[in-house]
């Protein structure tokens, strides 16, 4: 029991202690006064009802397991946010139940609020959205769209136009990573963050309550987040990743999650990982992590097991790292939240001195669960190494372009596929069957036309004023809740690899790179990459007639391999010591030939151009320990990515890029 849970205690002694005293004197003056109600006597038992019920509440919040780092101000105050969450779920469930029920109706309604709200914009007009009266009128009527159709109203809205597209100012706009193609410019409108904070919200009351209620509400969270580079629009509006914070926000997340306000102010990526890491290591009762993207999860993960001598320090003698760049006053304000202890300091570095495969949940024993979207396949990483046993939870679907798309059906079940059920109230869908994509004015289809095991391009209508755009997300049917269809997320469009019309898809991609990593002994996946010969310099391999894929993989030793004793038994040596390129070349060149070989096996298009001699096999090159993050600096510096969003590419666009790969590849793969 900790020391916070003795003090609730004891609040709720002394406030049941002080209730009873009323409570006592209560009935003295009543025996006095002949049985007549009184001021005094009424007051009493108000004071006496309302002194109970916080009594049970201490005792309640005292039964919790707590993390060291609240605050009896912060404990009370998160405690009764979480509960009222907790009962606004009910009306969340009923609404949601009812949408499932009937999708059509309720999206005929959504449509009908959009267009009703618009009307009477410049936008508006020019569609005739007030005389449009359903959603077969409105796809008659509006072409479906991508960013370029919108480009020109949003840089007016910029610039202090109004009326145009929306009938209200966007508070800020949001500003599209742009790590896999150009950034774009989005209005967010207040209705779109009010979507995305409930929906936040309600899908964490459904994950805690539901899936692990042995998680308590008082068990702060890891929260990876570096605040984005400021930029304003030219009126002035904010302009930033649908991630970055407001000022209330975060003083909530510095009471929900272990970094504290301070941190949540760094800009730079290195700092504020650091700091992330260490007051989350400072609390051994940690409950969950919140990571956006898997990605981001293993990147802070790498730096943990690079730096944790530093934190260990730093936890041991209540400093922060001086090397870390800090200015003055975050660094005071910091230090004063920094007390010495000695004895999570050892603990710490006991673990840490096993290895890293397995070390979150050795590290927090009560962690239960990490909630990040896995866009790039990270998860299966971290479920086999650093996170290995701890269950991945997406919690919900959504983009930039549009907020909160769906809610997660599995739960985050450990190795199951992230499942979603549409959220009906905020965006009008449609879909385009994946054979049409490509296709100059595909049809589209409505949410009750679409069928099961059939995979489809997504279209949104939403409330940031974006109608029938195509954002770039592929989706399959998998299964139907009530009416409403299930789905999973499948691939970006704009990441299908394409050098003979086989339309070559990343989930493809992805699953096949594993798999043949998984017959090779004795390694791991850090990363890959691919690209079309095209991006190579002079057009790739002078001799060869026929296009090719470029694959770059980056591996490293499986440390999961080992024991416990085994890494024991080697000393420090045995922790960081890394496989030279030799001895990686000497692994992997025996396997080299299965990519080729898996690809043909798993896709029947790219199967059939390889047998007509149409498309050569791919030319896959092992690259150098710290290769992709070289091209994950480059990326930063040259696209509007903040650290928060950034999708590691699996496609390289670029021939800079692909160049820098080719720069590191282990010389004799060549």
């Amino acid at each position: 029991m900790s020391k916070l849970n003795i003090l609730f205690m004891t609040f709720s002694v002394v406030t049941l202690g002080i209730a009873t005293y009323l409570v006592s004197g209560m009935i003295g003056t009543i025996a006095g006064s002949n049985g007549k109600l009184t001021v005094q006597i009424v007051a009493s038992g108000s004071v006496s009802i309302v002194l109970l019920l916080i009594s049970a509440m201490f005792t309640h919040i005292a039964s919790l397991r707590i993390s060291t780092t609240h605050s009896v101000i912060s404990t009370i105050l998160v405690y009764l946010v979480m509960y009222a969450y907790q009962l606004k779920r009910i009306y969340t469930d009923k609404r949601l139940k009812q949408s499932w029920k009937n999708p059509r109706k309720f999206q005929e309604r959504t449509l009908q609020k959009l267009l009703a709200e618009n009307k009477d914009t410049e936008y508006g007009k020019r569609y005739d959205f007030g005389s449009t009266s359903s959603m077969a009128l409105f796809r008659e009527r509006h072409p479906l769209t991508t960013y370029e159709h919108y480009a020109g109203y949003i840089d007016r809205m910029t610039k202090g136009e109004c009326n145009v597209i929306l009938n209200r100012k966007p508070p800020r706009y949001g500003l599209t990573s742009g790590s896999t193609g150009k950034g774009k410019v989005i209005p967010i409108s207040k209705e779109s963050d009010v979507t995305l904070f409930e929906g936040i919200m309600y899908s964490m009351a459904v994950l805690r309550k539901d899936v692990f209620p042995q998680r308590s509400v008082l068990q702060k969270g890891l929260l990876f987040y570096t605040e984005p580079t400021p930029r304003v629009t030219p009126d002035g509006t904010s302009l930033g990743p649908v991630s970055r914070m407001d000022a209330d926000k975060k003083l909530f997340c510095a009471m929900v999650y272990s970094p504290p306000l301070a941190s949540l102010n760094e800009t730079d990526p290195v700092v504020a990982t650091y700091l992330d890491l260490l007051f989350s290591l400072k609390d051994r009762n940690l409950g969950y992590v919140m990571g956006r993207l898997t990605t981001a999860v293993f990147s802070a993960l790498r730096h943990l097991e690079k730096d944790w001598r530093k934190m260990v320090y730093d936890i041991e003698h209540g400093t922060i790292n001086k090397e870390l760049k800090v200015s003055e006053d975050a660094r005071t304000a910091l230090e004063a939240t920094m007390v010495p202890d000695k004895r999570r300091a050892d603990e710490l570095r006991h673990e840490f001195e096993k290895g890293f495969c397995g070390i979150m949940r050795r590290v927090w024993p009560y962690m239960h669960y990490i909630v990040a979207v896995d866009a790039t396949g990270y998860g299966d990483i971290l479920a086999e190494g650093y996170a290995k046993g701890i269950p991945i939870y997406s919690g919900f679907y959504s983009s930039t372009e549009l907020p909160i798309i769906g809610y997660e059906l599995n739960q985050g079940q450990l190795g199951g596929s992230h499942r979603y059920a549409f959220l009906l109230t905020s965006t009008v869908y449609e879909f385009i069957p994946e054979e049409d994509m490509f296709v100059q004015e595909p049809e589209t289809l409505f949410i009750d036309e679409i069928e099961v095991g059939k995979v489809y391009e997504l279209v949104g209508s939403c409330v940031n004023g974006l109608y029938r755009f195509r954002f770039g997300d592929v989706i399959k049917v998998v299964d139907f809740l009530d009416n409403c269809p299930v789905i999973e997320f499948q691939y970006r469009s704009g990441l299908v690899l394409n050098v003979r019309a086989e339309k070559m898809d990343s989930a493809t991609l992805h699953n096949v790179i594993t798999k043949v990593i998984s017959h090779w002994p004795k390694v791991t996946l850090v990363d890959y990459a691919c690209a079309e010969n095209c991006m190579l310099d002079g057009g790739g391999d002078q001799n060869e007639v026929n296009p090719y894929y470029v694959i770059f993989i980056e591996v490293d030793r499986d440390t999961c391999d080992q024991s416990i004793a085994e890494v024991d038994s080697a000393g420090d040596h045995g922790i960081d010591e890394v496989d030279s390129p030799r001895e990686l070349l000497d692994i992997s060149k025996q396997h080299l030939g299965m990519v080729d070989e898996v690809l043909c096996k798993t896709s029947f298009t790219y199967n059939s151009f390889r047998e007509k001699a149409e498309i050569a096999p791919p030319r896959v090159y092992l690259v150098k320990p710290g290769s992709f993050d070289k091209l994950n600096e480059f990326v930063m510096n040259n696209t509007t990515a903040s650290h928060n969003q950034f999708k590691n590419p699996r496609k390289l666009r670029s021939p800079e890029m692909v160049g820098l790969m080719m720069r590191n590849t282990i010389e004799c793969l060549e």
